[in-house]
């Protein structure tokens, strides 16, 4: 079964107490020093401040929304063999065939997997840290290559 334990679960939220306030604040940060600087600036300061904003505010939204959604799937776990997964969630099991999962993503700089159908629908997030990890990505690796 792949889960996250109580401990990865506790770092989780730990994380998330940090993260999340610096991925919002951050861009809003940059954002407000830097339209101090419009009036001072020439147009290539302007158009490089205007660049790192955009930047920042893209990245740090990406990884705000990863982390979200990750949180709100903590508690779901699933099993998983050579014929697909079964997803357990809320008391309910759903299975998934290998090629139902052909969408799913890894974000290798958040070491998050998640898991999407092939309509697109959002399942789950699974972090390095959960048991059975390991066996689990060398079997999505052989069945769908991701």
């Amino acid at each position: 079964m792949v889960q996250h334990s109580s401990s990865t679960k506790i770092m989780a939220y730990v994380c998330a107490v940090f993260l999340l306030p610096g991925y919002t604040l951050g861009p809003l940060s940059l954002i407000y020093l830097s339209t101090k600087r419009i009036a001072d600036g020439d147009w290539q300061t302007l158009l490089f401040l205007i660049c790192i904003c955009a930047a920042l505010v893209y990245f740090c939204c990406k990884y705000f929304l990863l982390m979200l959604r990750f949180l709100k799937t903590l508690k779901v776990s699933f099993t998983f063999d050579s014929e697909g997964i079964v997803l357990q969630k809320n008391g309910s099991a759903t299975f998934y065939t290998w090629s139902d999962l052909s969408k799913s993503k890894e974000y290798g700089s958040c070491q998050i997997y998640c898991l999407i159908d092939s309509s697109g629908n959002y399942l789950f997030s699974i972090w390095e840290y959960a048991d059975s990890y390991q066996e689990f990505r060398e079997k999505a690796y052989e069945k769908i290559g991701i």
